[in-house]
């Protein structure tokens, strides 16, 4: 169901494409055509003629509006380890918008009420890995990110088996467990 105040009213073709379930909560004109959308789920995107693609809340890393322009960081998973997804950040995707209505400030929102904890920590070698705590629309508890530093390799036995144990040490510091 979609529901948005009478002055802003959604454009039928704007909610195409959305999961039933969806709820609308921001939406704007695309410089290309289309529409971008936001829901509590992530952020729809025009993706091609008639198609568009969400991203996750939990997965933009960054996003950073100067007008007509949305330049978004997104993250993919790239593995597991330790009970945390790797994620590696792609080159930011700049979108241009014709109409920004109320986008931009709930695209900051939403980013930035999904991450719960993050820090930078040092591993042995000159760069180190960031330790991310996400909250994930519709999961219950949080969702763990390592990202490696670049240049530093996730491959390697040893600066895999310290983020590990820096994620671990984390997790307790930072979510005790009830006594």
């Amino acid at each position: 169901m979609v529901t948005l105040p009478r002055r802003d009213r959604l454009p039928a073709e704007a909610a195409q494409g959305l999961d039933r379930d969806e709820r609308v909560t921001a939406w704007a004109e695309m410089s290309g055509g289309g529409f971008a959308v936001t829901t509590p789920r992530g952020l729809w995107l025009p993706s091609g003629p008639d198609r568009r693609e969400r991203l996750d809340w939990h997965l933009i890393d960054r996003a950073v509006w100067r007008s007509p322009m949305l330049a978004l960081t997104v993250a993919v998973p790239r593995g597991e380890l330790g009970g945390a997804l790797v994620i590696e950040e792609l080159p930011a995707r700049v979108v241009a918008v014709a109409n920004p209505r109320r986008l931009p400030p709930e695209v900051r929102l939403r980013v930035t009420r999904s991450v719960w904890y993050a820090e930078d920590q040092r591993l042995r070698s000159s760069a180190g890995v960031r330790i991310v705590a996400r909250r994930v629309s519709g999961q219950d508890g949080l969702t763990w990110h390592l990202r490696f530093a670049a240049g530093v390799d996730p491959d390697d036995p040893l600066l895999r088996a310290e983020a590990i144990r820096l994620l671990d040490a984390t997790r307790r510091n930072v979510c005790p467990r009830p006594r």
